[in-house]
């Protein structure tokens, strides 16, 4: 959970600066969005998440939705739709495959 916090903070930090920093902030903020969405994508594309991850990223998913939609808003708000839509993408994707990881995990009851 404190890895999650942290998470969600550091998020929640990134899209104030997107809203309210000043130029150089929002810049600095939307870089480190692209090459986090990027990292992200290539996480997704190349199967990177196995039961263990799965297992951490769905156990506290209500805090990822929460700071993940406010990330989206604020790239939405601060003129950056396409990173948006990109960054909600991933982390659909992202859920998908963890939920397909812990269905295929043997020993799975479904």
């Amino acid at each position: 959970m404190k890895q999650k916090l942290i998470s969600a903070l550091i998020s929640l930090v990134l899209s104030l600066c997107l809203l309210l920093g000043a130029p150089t902030a929002q810049d600095f903020a939307f870089y480190v969005l692209v090459v986090m969405n990027v990292l992200v994508w290539i996480g997704v594309l190349s199967g990177l998440i196995k039961v263990e991850v799965a297992k951490k990223l769905l156990k506290h998913a209500w805090v990822s939705v929460l700071s993940t939609g406010f990330q989206i808003y604020a790239l939405i708000a601060s003129g950056h739709p396409a990173l948006a839509a990109s960054s909600f993408l991933a982390s659909f994707f992202m859920v998908i495959s963890a939920s397909r990881a812990i269905k295929a995990a043997p020993g799975s009851s479904t």
